[in-house]
């Protein structure tokens, strides 16, 4: 029989600011060299590989090799969901730029949680689903809204439900302090919206989302959002 969880193990794992940081630069849901970790946290290489090992022993993040290159990736969706929780109640700091500021603006307004949509837009969209009845309190699909989700986006939900991972979450989104749609669900919707040229992402801005001229009037037509 095992022991109960040990959450000692997660307070450690987040009790430094470098460590957050290595965290949110692998939650874009892509992978990074421990060089790229290093540079876009502003720690050393050394620390990061501390950090990482740690993570890696807590399965929170896996490696892969392309050429001579090491790259990580976090893998573990419940972590996300954890740092996007927390996020809410966390004390705010200013920014210290304009351009900062400007930047925060494009991330609340939509961006990535990992590998589903987040910020107002992505609230938004989840919210519309659910009037439209398309998704029920749960963030389940409906019959109408398998029916839409199929013929609109080219989303099976049935093929869904056979990947090993929790189908929909209700994801709290830190800067709208409102739920939006997570899970398999979320990352197909996700996928579906890049595949039809919907989203893409911002040049400049990590994580941060550009709603195309195709993708505005599609949530006109179809979803009755009008920004």
């Amino acid at each position: 029989m095992n022991e109960f969880p040990d959450i000692t193990i997660i307070a450690k794992a987040l009790s430094s600011s470098s460590k957050m940081k290595i965290l949110d630069e692998l939650m874009d849901y892509k992978g990074h060299t421990t060089t790229e970790l290093a540079r876009a946290s502003q720690i050393t290489p050394q620390t990061v590989t501390h950090h990482l090992n740690e993570f890696l022993n807590n399965n929170w993040i896996r490696m892969g090799k392309s050429g001579r290159f090491h790259y990580f990736f976090l893998t573990n969706t419940d972590v996300a969901q954890l740092l996007e929780q927390l996020s809410p109640i966390s004390p705010q700091k200013r920014a210290r730029s304009l351009q900062r500021t400007l930047d925060l603006e494009k991330d609340e307004l939509f961006r990535t949680c990992y590998d589903h949509m987040a910020g107002h837009i992505g609230v938004l969209i989840t919210r519309s689903l659910i009037d439209k009845k398309y998704l029920d309190s749960t963030f389940h699909p409906t019959k109408s809204g398998g029916t839409f989700l199929k013929e609109t986006l080219d989303i099976d939900i049935q093929n869904l439900h056979h990947l090993k991972r929790q189908f929909t979450t209700r994801c709290l989104d830190w800067s709208e302090r409102q739920h939006h749609v997570g899970g398999t669900l979320g990352h197909a919707l996700f996928l579906s919206f890049e595949e039809q040229k919907f989203v893409v992402p911002h040049k400049n801005i990590k994580r941060a989302l550009v709603l195309t001229p195709t993708g505005d009037n599609f949530l006109q037509k179809e979803l009755d959002i009008k920004l």
